[in-house]
Order: C-alpha cells, then sequence, then structure tokens
C-alpha cells in the first residue's frame, strides 16, 4: 500500500509541473504599418499565475504605458494558451513548443497580428 501511495503521490506531482509550464513572464512583440505611416513595434508582456482553478494573468504594454492590465479569462490546456480581454476586444491563442516559446496571435478589433512569446529568465 505504501508503494501505491508513493507512486500516486510522484504521478500527481509530474502532472503538477507539467500544468505549471505557463506560470511565469512572458514577452513578445508585434509591428503595426498604419495606412499613413511608419511601421511601428510594440511590446507585450502577460504575467500569469496559478491560481486555484486554473489560471489568472494580466498584460503591459509597455511602449503605450499600460501596465497591470486585467484579464477575464486565461486557459492553458494540451499546450494551447488562451487569453482574453473583454473591455479591450483581445483574444490571444498561442502553442507551448517548448518550455519557452509560444507561437501565438492576438485578434482585436477584428484584425490579427502574429505575436510568438518568450518566457523571461526567472
Amino acid at each position: 500500500m505504501k508503494r501505491v501511495s508513493t507512486i500516486l503521490v510522484l504521478l500527481l506531482a509530474v502532472c503538477a509541473m507539467y500544468g505549471q509550464d505557463i506560470v511565469g513572464t512572458w514577452n513578445g512583440a508585434f509591428t503595426v504599418t498604419p495606412p499613413e505611416g511608419d511601421a511601428v513595434t510594440l511590446r507585450i508582456v502577460f504575467h500569469i499565475e496559478a491560481a486555484v482553478e486554473g489560471f489568472t494573468s494580466t498584460l503591459d504594454s509597455p511602449d503605450q504605458n499600460a501596465f497591470d492590465i486585467p484579464t477575464d479569462a486565461t486557459t492553458f490546456a494540451d499546450k494551447e494558451l488562451s487569453i482574453k480581454i473583454g473591455q479591450l476586444d483581445f483574444v490571444y491563442t498561442g502553442k507551448l513548443t517548448d518550455a519557452k516559446n509560444i507561437d501565438g496571435s492576438f485578434t482585436q478589433m477584428g484584425q490579427t497580428f502574429d505575436l510568438d512569446m518568450a518566457k523571461a529568465e526567472e
């Protein structure tokens, strides 16, 4: 019985570690080219934390002096990340390709932009 309990604890620990891959600070940038003007690159930062049920996150847009923007939903399952901010009509979706990279894009007000993210060093 003790052996079964030990195996269960180890299995749960591995599952918990796998689920935590997304927790941390993630940095990315995208480029916008207005119809009349030069291209502008804007940085985006997600701060993702584990919660009792799932995850929570905030968004920073340092180049626009916008910080700690709360999100409405942050989900992560099967290496797929989704972050939504209803007030900004913002939806980010991405796939965790390895422990430090997410390939993704976001849609805001009908426009879609590529936005790959890299995990910040702790």
